[in-house]
């Protein structure tokens, strides 16, 4: 099995079923192994001997992946291609045919403009509420007077027969 091959099948394991940014950091580590213990003398089946088949490294990372929390698509859903030396993100296709994968979007609403965008949102909708209310009180105090007099002939009428 040569290096591209190991690579090959360890990104065909991993896409659908982890974020992009997982494959890419995962493929660039592997990467970057690989050629340090190709370096020493070893071979690309010692290592995968050492390490695992990429299935069972594939495995474990998604595991990991799934007991942290992060779940496919957080970061733009796309597919990415592995190429010797870097790995680019293609989100149209996926590389290795078949059906693509859901197109889903994220939002993060820990960011801050989100924050403030939900502050400024908050402020505008409590300043729209506060001149409807404003303006019904406002139409209630000019016949506050004449219902207020009423009342006070009703109560005064009433409690002169007692």
């Amino acid at each position: 099995m040569s290096k591209e091959e190991y690579l090959r099948g360890l990104e065909e394991a991993l896409v659908g079923e982890v974020p992009a940014s997982v494959i890419r950091e995962n493929m660039n580590y592997y990467n970057s192994y690989l050629s340090q213990e190709m370096a020493k003398g070893r071979t690309v089946d010692e290592i995968a001997e050492e390490i695992g088949e990429p299935r069972i490294v594939a495995r474990t990372i998604i595991d990991s992946c799934e007991a942290s929390g992060e779940a496919y698509g957080t970061d733009g859903n796309g597919y990415g291609t592995y190429e010797e030396g870097s790995y680019e993100t293609s989100y149209d296709r996926n590389p290795f045919g078949g059906n693509s994968a859901p197109k889903i979007h994220y939002f993060d609403l820990n960011k801050w403009y989100w924050k403030l965008l939900l502050i400024v949102l908050l402020l505008t909708v409590g300043s729209i509420v506060f001149s409807i209310v404003g303006g019904i009180f406002a139409l209630l105090i000019r016949f506050a007077g004449p219902i207020l007099m009423i009342l006070l002939v009703i109560w005064f009428f009433r409690n002169i027969g007692d």
